[in-house]
């Protein structure tokens, strides 16, 4: 607006107020709105051309890497370009709302420091500048408001472009990763991207429960719910088998004796895996194979847990304590007669623990062999007495119950 401008409206204020004819300050305004419109639409004009340009280049790489091919960050899916709007939305409106702002409100300003001035000098009835003041500064206050708005909008646009450039071509981002990449707090992000998605620059984006990840469309929002529920029915059936483990003491004690196993297994193994020699390898082989084999019996008979108490307590401790001392000498650069003595005892050792580990397995299946044997008994005899095995296979003649 040029300074011609200002005095024009100025002028038209002074002769309204002496007039007693405020409508003419409306008809002022009204008359250079017609000049202003058509300076906003030549600014317009270039902010579509440039909007053409930007939408004939392809988005930012985002989370998708350089090279690499897009959504490979995400659930599988790649998101159609059609999941997102190019153009941000409040850009070219906050650009309109702060220029009409600021020049009304300059405007407006401007006459409203010109009323005061002309009733500081006396020179307008303060009646008339009180009712001109009345309609000025709500009209004034208004356009500054339109201007902030304005501005606030354009920021926010353009936050939005950062946005969508970072995540680019991926299906799916976190927040914190997001936050990162553009330097933005992300609590600004979360309330951004829920307005993106309200206003249509994602319109099937979706944020998480918890608020942490933001996924551009519902295919991968949809992947992502059927992975939370796996996930969520892998801690529930977790959970209650730990609730069933603490109700039964005796299945306590079974998850107890297998997890202490397992971790017996490991060490020998890494033992084993750590010697080079042949001989003590293979000690270990049978041993690691013995002691497997007597866990794998008590988790299909719990029954039989008291039978392995010394054998857990006493037996295999001890026996992982000479395997680790045997490495320890093993490793020293020097093998003198003392470490040499050592390792031979060891050996020796182990093959008497193999023995008695073996014939502790033996042991387990004692009762299972004596139920065997007595179930084999019985069949026998009823076979026997069926004239199905023997000298008895072949049955006496029906004679039709005649002697």
């Amino acid at each position: 607006m040029r300074n011609r401008d200002y005095r024009d409206i100025h002028r038209t204020v002074r002769n309204a107020i002496h007039n007693g004819d405020i409508e003419q300050i409306g008809h002022a305004v009204e008359n250079h709105v017609q000049e202003i419109t058509d300076e906003i639409n030549e600014i317009l004009e270039n902010l579509r051309t440039q909007g053409r340009n930007a939408a004939g280049r392809n988005p930012g790489q985002g989370f998708t890497g350089g090279s690499g091919a897009p959504g490979q960050a995400g659930f599988g899916h790649i998101p159609e370009q059609g999941t997102f709007r190019r153009r941000m939305p409040g850009l070219i409106s906050g650009i309109v709302f702060t220029i009409i702002g600021a020049i009304f409100g300059s405007m407006l300003l401007i006459t409203d420091i010109a009323l005061l001035a002309g009733a500081l000098v006396g020179e307008l009835p303060a009646d008339s500048i009180v009712v001109a003041l009345s309609v000025i500064t709500p009209l004034t206050a208004g356009s500054f408001f339109l201007m902030g708005y304005g501005i606030v909008s354009q920021k926010r646009a353009r936050r939005f472009a950062r946005y969508r450039d970072a995540i680019g071509g991926a299906a799916f981002c976190t927040i914190a990763k997001l936050a990162k990449l553009v330097g933005e707090d992300p609590q600004r992000i979360r309330k951004d991207l829920k307005k993106m998605i309200s206003t249509g620059v994602y319109p099937e984006g979706h944020l998480d429960r918890n608020e942490t990840c933001f996924m551009v469309d519902d295919i991968t929002y949809e992947e992502f719910l059927e992975a939370e529920r796996n996930y969520m029915a892998r801690m529930k059936a977790k959970q209650e088998e730990e609730q069933k483990t603490q109700a039964d003491p005796k299945v306590a004690e079974l998850e107890a004796v297998k997890k202490e196993g397992n971790d017996y297994l490991k060490q020998i193994r890494a033992v084993n895996d750590a010697l080079p020699e042949k001989e003590i390898s293979d000690k270990l082989d049978q041993l690691e194979n013995v002691t497997a084999r007597i866990f794998a019996c008590v988790a299909q008979h719990p029954e039989k847990l008291p039978d392995i108490r010394s054998f857990m307590r006493y037996y295999l401790p001890t026996t992982l304590k000479l395997v680790k001392a045997y490495q320890e000498f093993d490793e020293q650069p020097v093998q003198g007669e003392n470490i040499k003595k050592a390792k031979t005892e060891i050996e020796h050792a182990l093959d008497t623990v193999n023995v008695a580990f073996a014939n502790l397995l033996d042991k387990l299946f004692e009762d299972d062999v004596l139920d065997i044997s007595a179930d084999v008994s019985t069949l026998e005899m009823l076979l026997k007495q069926g004239g199905l095995t023997g000298s008895d296979f072949e049955k006496v003649p029906d004679n039709g119950g005649k002697e």
